[in-house]
Parts: structure tokens; sequence; C-alpha cells
């Protein structure tokens, strides 16, 4: 293995690919935050009309399904945006 290769652990993947599959239209992206802490952000559409708490509920509910206790005391945070949460950038 190359130096600084990093390997994603398996828990990080299956709910990468949990939240793909709970939000088709999502952009799901990952990063380590500490050795074995996780911060996972998922971009999706589907938040545009939802609060903060739904959000949460949903991409939550997922990971809950997904992994088991120990695993998910690895995932720091689940980031969840709407495409139109990004301020517009003006390039005059």
């Amino acid at each position: 293995m190359a130096e600084g290769t990093l390997i994603e652990p398996a828990y990080v993947v299956r709910l990468a690919s949990a939240l793909q599959q709970r939000l088709p239209d999502a952009q799901v992206s990952h990063e380590q935050i500490r050795r074995d802490r996780y911060r996972l952000i998922v971009v999706s559409d589907r938040f545009n009309d939802l609060g903060h708490p739904e959000r949460q509920r949903i991409v939550w509910d997922v990971a809950d399904a997904t992994l088991g206790k120990q695993d998910l005391l690895n995932i720091g945070m689940i980031l969840t945006l709407a495409p139109g949460d990004y301020p517009e950038t003006n390039h005059d």
C-alpha cells in the first residue's frame, strides 16, 4: 500500500451506500475527522422543503438501520444540505 493511502472502514462504505440507496438523487461524501471518526455530507434535492430536524431524522434512521452501536459511535456528524443551501456566487 502506498504511503498516505487511506482505506475507508467498511462501516463508512456501508453507511454511504445505504444513504445513496435511500436518497438516490443525493451526493454522498465523507471525510475522516479523527483516527476512527468520520463525517458524512449528504446533498439532496429531497431536503429542499425540509427543516433540519426532518433531514436529520431521515439520515440517522438510515444510520441506525445500517450500523451497529459501536460503528455508530464513530460517525461524528452527518451534514444534510439541499443544493439551494449553498450561497450564490457572483462572478462579475
